[in-house]
């Protein structure tokens, strides 16, 4: 025994000693056999049922809140839409347009991607008509605005107790019945002289041409051009009748193609040609469907403009003070003109195309770069000539009804122009 140490244990004490650390030790195997065991079940489980153990829970969404039906919010969904707008242009404003849809105005493919919910849109402002470019009606095409327009003039610009007859209006119901939600402008001499300004007034020609005007029906040509150029939308005589709705003018598989619809009036099938018709096809300009800046107009305009110094200069007078005849109104403002610019344009996007008489005979549309040509019954049904209509049927194709009024000639109709609607 080392000097410094305790008395040994007894012999009992070294035994209890033993046998507590023996058993530590299995107390310690078995519960690391109960461990392993039960982290075992739990991995297979997962595998098992698809968890995946390298990625945290989500946290559960909140809930939705609850709407509210109160009565004040039914007003706002209610007051969110909007009509469209009937707007007399002769110097008051009036705008009520309301915004387009995205998927009633540009063509979608449902079944090629989800189509996420619309954004909620605001109506456009009301203070100014040159703002109203939006409507909640589908369009003809996504490029032509849905807008009608229609143009009434004094006889006499200087004829200040001028006011317009409804009954020269009467016709005018069918557009609003067949093209709701369209935005609508009759458009007078105030309005007619605001729009030239605002768009034109960089353009001393255009304004000079405009206000010197030899009468009202060559200034209503002018206006016409100048009003599809700006603003586009539908333009059409106020002794025209719709049969069908805008929105069925262009065929379906056209749509996104088109930015201009023109028909023909006239079509020497008969194999006789008129005084005042010089072209095999003529297209007419009571009706019009246009995008807006589409170079077509602008080359119009140009026609015009030259025509009338012409004009002043073969009667050695001021364009104001020219007395045109009928022949001279068509082949400067008129169809015959139009017929003109028209085909060089389709002239540029289809160079095959010699002469009208290339579109002779027509029966289905046709499409020539992004201008849409009706063959005769689609503006032109119910006359007596050019294989017309003309048996009192309203043929499928027929989307326009002229009544040939002739207002700016006094009431006269040409030849075959008797049938009414």
């Amino acid at each position: 025994m080392l000097p410094n140490e305790g008395p040994a244990p007894s012999l009992p004490a070294q035994l209890l000693h033993s046998i507590t650390r023996r058993r530590h030790r299995v107390y310690g195997l078995i519960g690391g056999a109960f461990v392993l065991l039960a982290v075992t079940v739990w991995v297979y489980g997962g595998f098992e049922t698809g968890i995946d153990f390298f990625t945290s829970v989500p946290r559960p969404a909140p809930p939705p809140p609850v709407p509210n039906h109160d009565a004040s919010a039914n007003h706002d969904a209610i007051t969110a839409t909007t009509h469209g707008a009937i707007d007399v242009m002769s110097g008051a404003h009036s705008s009520t347009a309301g915004a387009i849809p995205g998927p009633t105005q540009t063509e979608t493919h449902a079944n090629e991607h989800p189509v996420p919910d619309p954004p909620q849109e605001t109506n456009p402002p009301t203070d100014d008509w040159r703002h109203s470019n939006h409507s909640p009606a589908a369009s003809v095409t996504p490029g032509i605005p849905t807008k009608i327009w229609q143009i009434l003039l004094p006889k006499k610009p200087d004829d200040r107790k001028w006011r317009a007859d409804p009954k020269s209006l009467e016709d005018t119901a069918s557009w609003l019945a067949l093209n709701t939600d369209y935005t609508y402008t009759l458009v007078s001499q105030k309005g007619g002289e605001e729009l030239v300004r605002n768009h034109f007034s960089s353009d001393p020609r255009i304004m000079q041409a405009y206000h010197n005007m030899p009468n009202v029906g060559m200034k209503s040509d002018l206006l016409r051009y100048l009003l599809l150029e700006a603003e586009g939308g539908v333009y059409t005589d106020t002794d025209t009748i719709a049969l069908q709705p805008i929105d069925k003018w262009v065929p379906a598989d056209l749509r996104g193609k088109v930015a201009v619809v023109v028909g023909i009036e006239f079509d020497r099938l008969d194999g006789v040609a008129w005084a005042d018709i010089n072209h095999w096809v003529q297209f007419c300009q009571w009706t019009i469907a246009a995008a807006p800046g589409h170079p077509l107009f602008r080359k119009m305009v140009d026609r015009i403009i030259a025509s009338l110094d012409d004009l002043s200069a073969l009667h050695k007078v001021p364009i104001q003070d020219l007395k045109p005849k009928s022949f001279e109104v068509m082949n400067s403002t008129g169809p015959a003109a139009f017929t003109d610019v028209v085909f060089e344009q389709l002239q540029e996007y289809n160079s095959s195309l010699k002469d009208t008489q290339d579109l002779s005979g027509m029966t289905e549309p046709q499409l020539i770069g992004d201008i849409l040509v009706l063959p005769i019954d689609g503006f032109g049904m119910g006359q007596q000539h050019s294989h017309s209509t003309n048996d009192g049927t309203i043929p499928e194709s027929a989307l326009v009804k002229h009544r040939f009024n002739g207002g700016w000639r006094g009431g006269k109709r040409r030849r075959g122009e008797k049938w009414r609607a």
